[in-house]
């Protein structure tokens, strides 16, 4: 109740707040408004060719060239009505009529190709005609220097703020390591897409769009410092455990050969360990106790931007991960002696060159190279012994190494018939080589139904043996077409067909039709809607299982009933067990969604959608060699359990969200609170989870274990004064469920997961989630003004761009590159225009050290049904510098 108090009082802070701002903005006279213009390009991409011309009620002109982000910001302005007008060398000019309020105002003008109708207007953030017809959030600057410092934290915050299915992409490309927060120009959520373009079906899209290296040499070093004197006591131990964590960066960015060459180099490490609970029931009484687990890590990688000619750009980039971790796998149940290590590395290039052909149509093409090497080693080679939900000792029987070697290639176009279609299409190929030694349970299993059970007669002994040696390929492919027209001015329609196919997948047309409009309702209102059919790729991991344990590399051994602590003891030995696949499809993916969002004030939005899902041919596991049911023979005595990975599964869900933005630019106060309402079903949790009865699979159709009802977020930015600025961010979520077993294998399938009668899959729930964060940021000024500062009085205006082409010069970024919607704050206080600046900062992570309690226990045998034996982090602390030039 406490944290829902608080969040009570955030909430009434941001509205009075933001009402205050309202007031300001109503009865604020001011000493000049400013208008700043983002120009971009058909891709997004800061086109920084461009000049921007303003005119005035009176016929007065002022024209200005965009800076390296295709920004032009115009100062001094009296309120009211104007022309903007944006050009460009080989793109339609556009003039758009803008009225200037009083304070800072804001506007991005998309520029088409001259063969090519232009695209959209967005002004203010209000709601904004987009290619996919779905719903954008733009982070501004500073809910981006909010953000966690390290790239990997900071991945998993946007993964918070996006909520499940989020996907990211850096510059156009899936995956990979986030770059350092200031080479971010631009953060965005799309939510609802439905464009051809996309082979994801995730509820958001999170694009990371980088600075361009092309401006003057610019860097940043910092250094993160927590440890156990900052932090708090777990919630399961008796005193507070070891744990330290040394993060640094260094990285720069600039002109090799000014207006035409950028680089950009980043370096950096983490040296880390944290400490882990145990908690267990032992023969020898409960075990409560800490686990350290160190981590190192380090990156680096370098991009290079290069102009081609007059219409080419090339953007190239190389990127090492080396990550080396240690006494894992202990933890809750898991005593120390389960403990292994990994070293994990991955070298990745990447490639995209945009050009123009013909003046006429606009190339995008996209190239990736990832080797990708896993090295696992055991601690113990000892058996493991396993007392289900009390305690698991022995060895982890993990090992082995596992190479990937994976290319994607991509190549889109962008072309228009008539005046009023604009088509996009591509083509996309992916393909992977692997190389594997990976051993699993390689000394064995005993495993005991409850602690009373112990240490007479295990339940079952298992034991995977052979050699675990396999190549093998797999390629993907995929090509898609999508047509963006406007019927009117107040309506714009989108459709598109996607085609893909893999390889170890029988089905072969895969055709998935995807449809989306926006309609202006009002002035004020934007109604967005579509549907689409998205398919799932059968992954090269669960592929390499069925051939791994295929009978002839390796098989399962299974005795019921087992002697111990020698299993030829006793009991009955089963044939051999293995898994493999049957005829399988793609998995299909149904989405529909309708939206709408309405400006409430000139500093507040609201947004509300549905979103609808169904999957069928959903992948999931089922024994098909299961014992019957009558008289517990199973249908082919040869064999052992067969584990068949079937196209046979399906899920729903459902989700309402509803959000409400305020964002007063004049005084950089940012607000945000969203709620979502929303639930998941399925038959499984994994494509390799089997049923409790596989004789009847379907009636384990239940909630998802991410089957999470309601979702609420809040944050609040705010300038504190004397150059500190706070960002608060409050996430809290409902119960999510797990399953309820009687710890017994009734059935004798050798899994232990069977539910009492009447009951269903994942029907109790666990607790509560609650999690906030506090950042405080202070900056400071030092050395002289930085020469050419955007927005500085008297600095000179940005170089004027070289001759060329017009693609040659945009902005680097991927697809929804460079510029953006979202304000991006020029000057900061305590020094955001200097020559170098300092930044100090606090990070409070879990803020009011609320217990998450988390790992329910299920198992009806157990001492801790119905109880948790673990909780998330508690309060942790973090201080650090950073130094910008």
């Amino acid at each position: 109740m406490s944290a829902l108090r608080t969040l009570v009082i955030a909430l009434a802070l941001v509205a009075a707040v933001t009402s205050t701002a309202a007031a300001q903005v109503v009865q604020g006279t001011g000493a000049g408004s400013t208008l700043r213009v983002t120009v971009l390009d058909q891709t997004e991409a800061a086109l920084i060719i461009a000049q921007v011309t303003l005119v005035d009620s009176k016929g007065v002109e002022q024209t200005m060239p965009v800076d390296e982000r295709g920004v032009a910001e115009f100062t001094a302005l009296n309120p009211g009505s104007y022309q903007v007008k944006a050009s460009a060398e080989s793109f339609r000019t556009l003039t758009t009529p803008y009225n200037v309020r009083q304070g800072r105002n804001q506007t991005t003008l998309r520029l088409a190709l001259a063969t090519i109708e232009q695209t959209v207007i967005v002004e203010d953030q209000s709601a904004a005609d987009r290619r996919d017809n779905g719903f954008t959030q733009t982070l501004t600057q500073d809910e981006i220097d909010a953000l966690p410092d390290d790239p990997d934290e900071m991945a998993e915050e946007l993964a918070r703020i996006a909520g499940p299915g989020a996907q990211i992409f850096v510059d156009g490309f899936r995956g990979g390591r986030l770059p350092p927060k200031d080479q971010i120009q631009q953060i965005r959520f799309h939510t609802n897409s439905f464009s051809a373009e996309y082979h994801e079906a995730g509820m958001i899209r999170v694009e990371v769009i980088t600075k361009p290296g092309m401006g003057g040499w610019r860097g940043n070093t910092n250094f993160g410092f927590r440890d156990e004197s900052l932090n708090s006591k777990q919630a399961f131990a008796n005193e507070k455990g070891p744990e330290q964590m040394r993060r640094y960066m260094v990285n720069f960015q600039g002109p090799i050969a000014k207006g035409k060459t950028g680089l950009s180099l980043t370096f950096d490490g983490n040296s880390a360990y944290d400490s882990r609970t145990i908690v267990a029931d032992a023969p020898a009484g409960q075990v409560n106790a800490l686990a350290v687990a160190p981590t190192d890590a380090m990156n680096f990688s370098a991009r290079v931007e290069h102009l081609l000619g007059g219409s080419s750009q090339l953007r190239m980039e190389y990127a090492r991960r080396q990550n080396e971790r240690s006494n894992i796998g202990v933890g809750d149940f898991d005593l120390p002696e389960r403990a292994y290590a990994t070293d994990n590395s991955t070298d990745t290039f990447r490639l995209r060159n945009t050009r123009v052909i013909g003046k006429k149509v606009f190339s995008e093409l996209l190239f990736e190279f990832n080797d990708t090497t896993n090295a696992t080693r055991p601690g113990s080679i000892l058996p493991t012994i396993r007392v289900n939900d009390a305690f698991t000792a022995g060895g982890a029987g993990q090992s082995g190494d596992r190479n990937a070697r994976e290319i994607q290639i991509a190549q889109n176009f962008d072309f228009t018939l008539g005046r009023k279609h604009s088509f996009r299409a591509g083509v996309l190929l992916e393909s992977g080589w692997w190389n594997s030694t990976q051993r699993s349970n390689a000394n064995g299993t005993y495993t005991f139904t409850s602690l009373d059970a112990y240490p007479g007669t295990p339940a079952t002994y298992t034991i995977r043996v052979g050699d675990p040696l396999v190549n093998y390929s797999q390629t993907k492919a995929g090509w898609f077409l999508q047509d963006d027209f406007r019927p009117s001015r107040t309506l714009q329609l989108s459709f598109g067909l996607r085609q893909e196919i893999q390889t170890h997948v029988d089905s072969k047309w895969n055709l998935a039709p995807r449809a989306a409009f926006t309609w202006n309702a009002t002035k004020k209102t934007t109604m967005r809607g579509g549907y689409g059919i998205f398919y799932d790729w059968y992954e090269s991991n669960l592929y390499e299982q069925t051939i791994r344990v295929d009978g002839n590399h390796q098989v399962d051994q299974v005795i019921q009933n087992p002697g111990f602590p020698v299993a030829e003891g006793g009991g009955t030995r089963l044939p051999a067990s293995v898994i493999r696949s049957a005829s399988l499809g793609q998995p299909i993916i149904q989405q529909a969604s309708f939206g709408l969002e309405r400006p409430l004030a000139p500093w507040a939005d609201f947004r509300a959608d549905y979103m609808w899902t169904r999957g069928s041919n959903m992948l999931r596991s089922i024994n098909v060699n299961a014992p019957a049911h009558l008289d517990g023979v199973r249908p082919n005595l040869l064999v052992g359990n067969i584990t068949e990975v079937q196209s046979s599964g399906k899920r729903a869900s459902d989700r309402v969200a509803v959000a409400l933005n305020a964002r007063y630019i004049p005084r950089r106060i940012l607000g945000m609170v969203m709620y979502q309402f929303g639930g998941t079903r399925n038959y499984a949790d994994g494509p390799t989870a089997l049923p409790s009865d596989s004789n009847n699979p379907n009636q384990d159709w239940g909630p998802s274990a991410q089957d999470v009802r309601h979702r609420i977020f809040f944050n609040f930015n705010a300038p504190l004064g004397r150059g500190i600025r706070a960002g608060l961010n409050v996430q809290g979520s409902s119960a999510l469920p797990y399953n309820i077993t009687t710890g017994f294998d009734a059935n004798g399938d050798t899994v232990f997961n069977d539910r009492p009668a009447g009951v269903e899959r994942n029907s109790a729930r666990g607790a509560a989630q609650w999690n906030s964060g506090l950042r405080l940021n202070k900056s400071i000024g030092l050395g002289g003004l930085r020469a050419g500062a955007p927005g500085m009085p008297g600095m000179p205006p940005p170089p004027p761009p070289p001759p060329g082409g017009a693609a040659a010069q945009r902005g680097p970024g991927g697809p929804g590159g460079g510029g953006g919607d979202g304000p991006q704050m020029v000057v900061m206080e305590g020094g955001g225009n200097q020559r170098y600046r300092l930044d100090l900062y606090v990070n409070f992570q879990n803020l009011f050290n609320k217990v998450n309690y988390n790992a329910f226990v299920g198992n009806q045998l157990s001492r801790y049904f119905g109880a948790a034996t673990s909780a998330g982090a508690p309060r942790r602390i973090e201080i650090g510098a950073s130094l910008g030039f």
